[in-house]
């Protein structure tokens, strides 16, 4: 199965963990969507990040192919989120050559507003440099760094 990862998951400790037999396929984005904090994650004591329908936005990351039991490791989170927290969606996503794929992703069901903390986006920053994401997604997420 092709799987767009984004946020946290982009982390190569965080995704070699959850998915240990992924296969990186290529960068992507998803149009129409930008990122929320609408989980909360006793984990990392802030909010975690989801995509949400929104006009003219984008969010970057990577598409990999994944086994089934990368997929339940995955869902399962680590056990940080409750079970059915996140739900799979089948999105287009668009590569760096234009090429549009219909792949699946993860999005939450929300349950409020929460602010992502530093620790966070730092993990998630880690993710970013380390796949080559480009300068405006590395903007947006450093536009989430508490003031």
């Amino acid at each position: 199965m092709k799987l767009f990862l984004y946020a946290d998951n982009l982390n190569p400790t965080q995704l070699k963990r959850r998915a240990p037999e992924h296969q990186f396929v290529c960068k992507a984005y998803l149009p129409d969507h930008t990122l929320h904090f609408c989980r909360w994650s006793s984990q990392w004591r802030c909010g975690l990040a989801s995509v949400t329908p929104t006009p003219g936005e984008r969010v970057w990351g990577i598409v990999c192919e994944i086994t089934d039991e990368d997929l339940k490791l995955l869902d399962e989170c680590e056990g940080e989120v409750p079970q059915g927290a996140y739900r799979h969606l089948q999105v287009t996503v668009v590569t760096e050559q234009g090429e549009k794929i219909l792949v699946t992703t993860h999005a939450a069901t929300p349950i409020g507003k929460f602010r992502p903390k530093e620790h966070y986006l730092e993990w998630v920053m880690k993710g970013l440099k380390q796949w080559q994401l480009p300068a405006e997604c590395i903007e947006q997420w450093q536009s989430f760094t508490p003031r």
